[in-house]
């Protein structure tokens, strides 16, 4: 018995879980400008985006003990990011930094220079960079493929590198005073909602709201209940699935169907009970949290819950088009014409899984095969895609994107041009390509030296000081096409 008690003494005197978060991430009141889980193109937002007043240069801290466990230098993505472990075990992250502290650099760069690299994704030895709470282990920045100077910070399952709510764990930040709202789709446009709505299916509502949880009650019944406070990378296709994609397209917001599809693979749906199927007029309850954000009538038609498509294969001259099964998030009813190297998908569809262009290249000489890509372009956006050779004599190119799309030839290397020297002694330089770039080697008198591409603005910077002498840059894309940049210093 006296072991119970204590036992019972040690649960009320100790929560569940303890709060990770001791130190904010950034000084004074937190402003944030991405919320968690948002919508974005064909992913959920993983983490808080958080203000810097439009500047880079803020000190960033360690929200807690730990150790630095990885860290990413990149041209897209989160650029420079730090990545730290804590005994709690959880994970935080910190991306989009300008630099890093003194003693993260100094491993960084020697690792850069040992590797002859300037890609970095480094795993220290667990305590070799240790870091107590409100430890200063960067500056905010705008690396990567930003929108603008801003903190992203993530919270993660250190085991299971599930992604987690920041605000549960101690992030301070505000509650959106934005107001949630029902659309829906009628007579060709995406409106706000009254107190009644005429729709033709369940599937023409979508809400919009800055916390990414709801719930719906059709007829006092609840229908389904959305959260997502936790997930994993491999179902971050479902925001394609679960976004009201004619709302974006109409009014350039991005809502969430209130009826999940049936290829919906994030775990953020619940009580997916069948909506009602028979025509009628049926009083609906739409809730987050406490609040309410919608309630009045629906009317709608006979309701079919869309099945997804099995595998196919669409073939048109020279081009074969492999989907597979449940590639979307409902059925489509695809055509596929191709001409020499045009193609066109319509309609123009985000996937949720990657779909194969196959193209079987006539009377093209065999040093090109490996000089094509694809440049295709949905609803949403494009991609640029590489082609890979397949063993039965076709050109492969994979992507998530649907739509038209043509086949290029590129045996050029990136153009490269100078700007100017920094009063920090870097070298910029205007680095354009039509496919990724990478910087294959920099250096001042035949000697290794730093240099970061920063993709969205195409602009290397070179760090020279004071270094007299010259400077050979090269440069490749990814069909490996090759410049090099030459200038006396």
């Amino acid at each position: 018995m006296p072991k119970i008690a204590s036992l019972l003494a040690w649960m009320v005197a100790v929560p569940l879980w303890s709060q990770l978060i001791v130190h904010q991430p950034l000084d004074g009141p937190l402003a944030v400008s991405g919320e968690l889980a948002e919508l974005r193109n064909h992913h959920f937002h993983s983490g808080i985006d958080l203000r810097t007043g439009g500047v880079t240069g803020k000190p960033v801290y360690a929200v807690a003990d730990g150790w630095v466990r990885r860290i990413v230098v990149r041209p897209d993505g989160y650029g420079w990011a730090l990545y730290i472990d804590h005994p709690s075990g959880f994970t935080t992250v910190y991306g989009h930094l300008e630099s890093f502290s003194d003693e993260i650099w100094q491993f960084t760069e020697s690792e850069a220079r040992r590797r002859g690299s300037y890609r970095l994704d480094l795993y220290p030895p667990k305590g070799m960079l240790s870091v107590t709470a409100g430890t200063v282990i960067g500056l905010s920045g705008n690396t990567g493929s930003s929108g603008g100077p801003h903190l992203h910070f993530e919270v993660r399952d250190l085991a299971s590198e599930e992604i987690l709510d920041p605000a549960a764990h101690g992030l301070d930040i505000p509650i959106d005073p934005n107001r949630p709202k029902l659309w829906a789709f009628s007579y060709g446009r995406w409106r706000p909602a009254g107190d009644s709505v005429s729709v033709a299916s369940w599937y023409d509502l979508a809400v919009t709201l800055p916390e990414q949880d709801f719930e719906v009650l059709v007829s006092d019944s609840l229908r389904t209940t959305w959260s997502l406070k936790r997930w994993s990378f491999d179902v971050q296709r479902g925001a394609d699935a679960g976004l009201a994609l004619g709302l974006h397209q109409q009014q350039g917001v991005r809502g969430f169907l209130i009826h999940p599809t049936p290829t919906q693979p994030a775990p953020g749906w619940r009580h997916n009970l069948d909506f009602p199927r028979a025509s009628g007029r049926y009083t609906v309850a739409i809730r987050s949290g406490s609040a309410r954000i919608w309630s009045g009538v629906v009317r709608v038609r006979e309701f079919e819950n869309r099945v997804p498509q099995p595998a196919a294969t669409l073939r048109d001259g020279a081009v074969t088009l492999h989907l597979p099964a449940r590639a979307f998030a409902w059925k489509q009813n695809l055509t596929l014409k191709s001409e020499e190297r045009s193609i066109r998908v319509a309609p123009d569809v985000a996937a949720i899984k990657p779909v194969h262009y196959d193209w079987v290249p006539q009377g093209m000489h065999d040093s090109l095969w490996d000089k094509t890509y694809l440049a295709v372009r949905d609803g949403r956006g494009s991609a640029k895609i590489p082609g890979i050779r397949t063993s039965d004599g076709a050109i492969r190119y994979t992507s998530k994107t649907c739509g038209s799309a043509e086949i290029r030839i590129d045996t050029e290397g990136p153009n490269c041009r100078f700007i100017r020297k920094t009063p920090s002694g870097s070298v910029l330089l205007h680095v354009h390509d039509e496919l990724d770039v990478e910087v294959v080697r920099a250096q001042i008198n035949g000697q290794w030296c730093w240099a970061y591409l920063d993709a969205k603005t195409n602009t290397l910077a070179v760090h020279v000081g004071d270094a007299v002498g010259t400077l050979d840059v090269h440069v490749q894309d990814e069909l490996g096409n090759l410049t090099t940049f030459t200038t006396n210093l």
